[in-house]
């Protein structure tokens, strides 16, 4: 694994390649400096196929995207990598999905372990050290907009994730369970909107914990490929 901090590579490039990524997009269009407060703070890893990015237990505030390759996400029953564990496949991550964010909004362990596909030459992932966006309160280094637009863009991710679940299974007694969280309807670009926001994230992601804890056992919840499409229209 080469882990490098996304400061240290030329900007022209980083601008490039973050232009793909809503929440450093969004940011940048609001503030340059906001944005380049995330790149400080961000890191670019490397992986070689099958090596572990992510192991089930770690408590950390790091937010990954993956650029390139593709990630496996195994449940971990015996609390190693066995050969049996690894064939319990609970998702596949593709590019330009984002992950690790249940561990970060609720600061429970890591669920599961992420590794690199065995087929995959040339896995790359972006993170983002989010203890940035933990504490609603400071706004000493990234202010109020930001910080709505990073919880907007959970909030998205989330509901779209759940929505393939329910997709897979709209007879199960989770399928509309994250439905009655509604969305936020009060005033915008408030301190209030960001608090709603920040709930309602957790509560989604309280759901989602659910729903992969009943197919942790080897059920195969397959990422979309029209993932960006949907943030799309929700961020739109």
């Amino acid at each position: 694994m080469e882990i490098k901090p996304l400061i240290d590579y030329p900007r022209d490039a980083v601008d490039r390649l973050l232009n793909t990524i809503h929440l450093f997009r969004d940011i940048r269009a609001s503030s340059e400096w906001q944005y380049t407060v995330l790149l400080k703070r961000s890191r670019l890893v490397s992986l070689q196929p099958g090596e572990q990015l992510l192991r089930a237990g770690e408590v950390d505030q790091w937010l990954y995207f993956l650029l390139r390759g593709e990630l496996q996400v195994h449940v971990d029953t015996a609390g190693e990598m066995t050969e049996m564990a690894a064939e319990r496949l609970l998702a596949v991550i593709r590019p330009g999905e984002l992950f690790g964010d249940l561990s970060m909004l609720l600061s429970e362990p890591r669920s599961a372990n992420v590794l690199a596909s065995r087929h995959s030459r040339d896995t790359q992932v972006l993170g983002l050290d989010c203890t940035l966006f933990s504490d609603l309160d400071d706004l000493s280094l990234l202010q109020l907009p930001a910080k709505l637009i990073f919880y907007r863009n959970m909030v998205h991710s989330l509901r779209w994730k759940l929505e393939v679940y329910r997709s897979k299974y709209p007879g199960h007694q989770l399928a509309d369970s994250h439905r009655k969280i509604k969305l936020y309807t009060g005033p915008k670009r408030c301190r209030e909107e960001l608090l709603a926001l920040s709930e309602q994230a957790r509560g989604l992601a309280r759901i989602l914990l659910d729903w992969n804890a009943e197919f942790g056992s080897g059920e195969l919840v397959d990422g979309e490929s029209d993932m960006q499409d949907f943030l799309e229209s929700m961020l739109s």
